[in-house]
């Protein structure tokens, strides 16, 4: 079976996940191309992989023989590079956040649907096997009462030359987005109402923390805690239900549920490289024509729910959806 022929746009910090990845483990794709604007890297990196080195994007996308690619920039970017993707005919896989707004996360959407191209996002939070354990059990615990997700982060400066656009929005929309998106795959659910209080320490600085409460149009409440203020890392989602609660921590890779009298049950669950699992669904999508498992409307939900957050802590009120 022939492999998926892919390039990749962006070789930072996340895009050498990527290309690790792809040159270390079977995934049904073939990285053929690279793009990164530092030439010195670019150049660095042929000649340690078989790899053609585009200094600009665009001449990867002109690149005939790439069927799909990968974006791994800041989400600025996302919207010309995926626009111009879908234009060449070429499916998409988009590093989460989908995009840098709903606006923009509409445009790549409406696009890709229009060309009938497949796009996929990378949430790779679903893929953490503590998440598929917690939902596995999540039925035993009776009826939801609600649900709790944390994300905090390490705290560190702002680096020398960060993109402005990006960097003030750390907290929400660099890892905070896995758990807006989490909150729909859990619930099964769409979210009603976001009310929101985002904590921005200077003027121009990153917002560093974000307190939240969704109600999703079933009425179960779930808060969202996401920060990056102190050192250490805690990750988790809670589900608290009439019969019991647990919860997935998917730092230590640890499950557990209390139920009746305090019985406390624990779960194996082994660490996965989860960005594996997408490249693999985002590549045997393209081979079967089967939907993408994390589609660009997932991606779009996520952002719209964030852009909601912002609205709400402006002005200090709810946000309500359709």
């Amino acid at each position: 079976m022939k492999p998926i022929l892919l390039g990749l746009i962006g070789v930072g910090r996340h895009g050498s996940r990527y290309l690790q990845h792809l040159f270390s483990v079977e995934t049904g794709g073939e990285l053929i191309a690279i793009s990164r604007r530092n030439m010195e890297e670019g150049v660095r990196l042929t000649k340690e992989y078989p790899l053609r080195f585009y200094p600009n994007y665009h001449d990867l996308l002109a690149d005939s023989a790439i069927q799909a690619v990968l974006i791994v920039t800041p989400p600025s970017l996302h919207l010309p590079i995926a626009l111009e993707a879908i234009q060449r005919g070429k499916a998409v896989l988009l590093e989460k956040p989908l995009a840098l707004n709903q606006t923009q996360g509409r445009q790549i959407v409406e696009a890709a649907t229009k060309a009938k191209i497949p796009i996929m996002t990378a949430q790779t939070l679903r893929y953490e096997p503590a998440i598929r354990q917690l939902q596995a059990i999540a039925s035993s615990l009776g009826q939801w009462q609600y649900l709790v997700g944390t994300m905090r982060f390490e705290s560190h400066p702002a680096l020398p030359g960060t993109n402005t656009s990006w960097s003030n929005y750390w907290a929400l929309m660099e890892f905070g987005i896995h758990l807006l998106d989490l909150v729909r795959v859990l619930t099964q659910d769409e979210i009603q109402s976001v009310l929101a209080d985002i904590g921005q320490p200077t003027a121009k600085g990153p917002q560093n923390r974000a307190f939240i409460k969704l109600d999703t149009q079933s009425g179960l409440p779930c808060y969202l805690d996401i920060s990056r203020v102190s050192q250490g890392r805690v990750t988790r989602a809670e589900i608290i239900g009439a019969n019991g609660q647990a919860f997935a921590d998917w730092t230590t890779n640890i499950v557990r549920k209390i139920s009746g009298r305090n019985e406390i049950s624990d779960y194996p669950c082994p660490p996965s490289a989860t960005l594996i699992e997408v490249l693999r669904d985002f590549c045997q999508a393209i081979r079967t024509g089967c939907p993408m498992t994390v589609t660009a409307e997932d991606g779009l939900r996520a952002v719209e729910l964030a852009d909601a957050c912002y609205q709400s802590a402006q002005t200090g009120k709810p946000v309500f959806l359709n």
